[in-house]
């Protein structure tokens, strides 16, 4: 089958390999263009397209994927079908229905839960023990078209949103090599989303990695986790930001925001129910540090209150 792959993020490219190796007609690769990046704002291609350009892939960069000349050059490739993963653009009609077959999507979530841009962190934020994958033909809305292929995947009591991210795009791209032979077999059966069961998972903000210690311990910790790596959840110390790379819940009571201990590698912290150990931050432009180590540069006194 000839194949238009449209992906930006790093999660697309277990896919992508995966199409590759198995010898598909991958007519065009289309994706972001590159961009300034970092404190040096060094301009940085996107991982799909240093992975398109290894294999001498033909590819496409755009800003607007929906724009009437963009539409023309792929209209000319006269693909049978699109493959769809984590692009960072909505697809208008005319290109959804351009390839003969449509574009499928791999969507990171069991759909129609936690739709839109970020169902990893959100999954974890909200607690919950397993996600998985999604493999739907795409249409005019938000996740919601029909669904082919789905496969549950556990969060581990250990993962991050970087963690799941890696194992789920691993998974994924599994999932698509067996939704692309159900569909060259003619062998899919479509299953129509329930929408009263839709939730969604919004773009995320850095305000969101706000920590609120009056909040339980069990969920500030969700939340440092899910916001691992970006934004990261984070407090303010004596005015300046702290990320929160890593934590661990414990049962210890006292006032939400005080400090229970600040001592050797202790560095504990009282929520509205609980306390959360943190082993791992970074000072606002510093480097990441363990927990031990900042307590020897920053000493903090018991009963502090953040």
């Amino acid at each position: 089958m000839k194949i238009i792959f449209f992906g930006s993020d790093s999660f697309g490219l277990p896919s992508l390999e995966a199409l590759i190796k198995s010898k598909e007609d991958l007519v065009a690769v289309i994706t972001a263009p590159d961009r300034p990046k970092g404190r040096g704002l060094r301009i940085e291609q996107t991982p799909i397209k240093e992975k398109a350009t290894f294999y001498n892939l033909p590819i496409f960069q755009t800003k607007n994927i929906n724009e009437p000349c963009f539409r023309e050059i792929l209209s000319s490739l006269n693909a049978d079908i699109g493959v769809l993963i984590a692009f960072g653009s909505i697809l208008k009609r005319e290109i959804i229905y351009l390839p003969k077959m449509g574009v499928i999507n791999l969507h990171p979530s069991l759909l129609p839960k936690y739709r839109g841009s970020a169902p990893i962190p959100w999954a974890i934020i909200k607690g919950e023990k397993e996600t998985g994958n999604s493999i739907i033909k795409i249409d005019e809305g938000v996740d919601s078209g029909p669904i082919i292929l789905q496969e549950r995947i556990e969060i581990k009591p250990e993962d991050t949103a970087r963690s799941l991210s890696e194992r789920m795009a691993e998974e994924g791209a599994s999932l698509l090599l067996k939704a692309f032979s159900l569909l060259k077999e003619k062998k899919t059966e479509l299953k129509t989303q329930n929408e009263a069961e839709a939730t969604f998972a919004p773009k995320l903000k850095k305000s969101d990695g706000l920590i609120n210690w009056k909040r339980g311990a069990v969920e500030i910790h969700n939340l440092v986790r899910g916001l691992a790596p970006w934004p990261s959840g984070y407090m303010y110390l004596e005015g300046k930001r702290l990320k929160i790379w890593d934590s661990e819940i414990k049962k210890e009571e006292g006032k939400p925001g005080e400090i229970l201990k600040a001592q050797e590698d202790q560095l504990l912290i009282a929520c509205g129910k609980g306390s959360l150990l943190i082993k791992s931050l970074q000072r606002e432009g510093k480097r990441r540090m363990a927990a031990n180590e900042f307590l020897r540069g920053h000493p903090l006194k018991k009963s502090y209150k953040l």
